[in-house]
């Protein structure tokens, strides 16, 4: 069960389906702790975390995005969650075709274009989201928008990262799992 969270309404929203309540996304909160760092000051401020879990109906996981009135909506996808997140961005373009979805993660870092999933969005990050997912979005908000859909993410030095750790609430540290990122990429590169 996903406790309920307070809506407020938002420019950006990152969101992923977890496989259960207790796993939380490290992916989303490195990108939500780099907002103003690389997509510049402010930005940040207009985003707002949502975590589902993919036991819950698209619908209301929808109907939640949605009471947020955002502009962009980026989504994590994995193995375990792309079935359930294609389900949710049909939903998403049919209801609201003018939110602009983004998608990025492991399971959409490769072929993208044999995937519904990445038929449906607007725009899909390869690799690396850090950098690239805010100034997408600063792009988004602001103008010009980007005219490739499909973006390769850009590598950034991690001394040019800002940690997620802060971005954990009381309640993910007390009642989650937590992970700690120990390297990064492939290591069979």
């Amino acid at each position: 069960m996903v406790p309920s969270q307070a809506v407020h309404s938002c420019a950006i929203v990152l969101a992923t389906l977890n496989a259960k309540y207790i796993h939380a996304s490290l992916g989303l909160r490195y990108l939500l702790a780099n907002m103003d760092v690389h997509g510049g000051a402010g930005l940040r401020a207009q985003t707002q975390l949502r975590e589902f879990v993919i036991q819950q109906q698209p619908l209301q996981i929808v109907d939640a995005l949605l009471a947020l009135s955002p502009k962009v909506i980026g989504l994590g996808i994995y193995i375990w969650n792309v079935v359930e997140t294609t389900q949710v961005v049909r939903l998403l373009k049919t209801l609201r075709p003018d939110i602009k979805i983004v998608l990025g993660g492991p399971e959409v870092s490769h072929e993208t274009a044999g995937q519904d999933i990445c038929r449906l969005a607007d725009h899909v990050i390869t690799g690396w989201g850090d950098v690239s997912f805010p100034k997408l979005c600063r792009a988004l908000l602001d103008g010009p928008p980007p005219l490739m859909k499909v973006m390769a993410g850009e590598q950034p030095a991690l001394s040019e990262l800002a940690l997620p750790y802060k971005e954990y609430t009381a309640e993910d540290l007390g009642k989650r799992l937590l992970y700690v990122e120990a390297s990064r990429g492939c290591p069979y590169k």
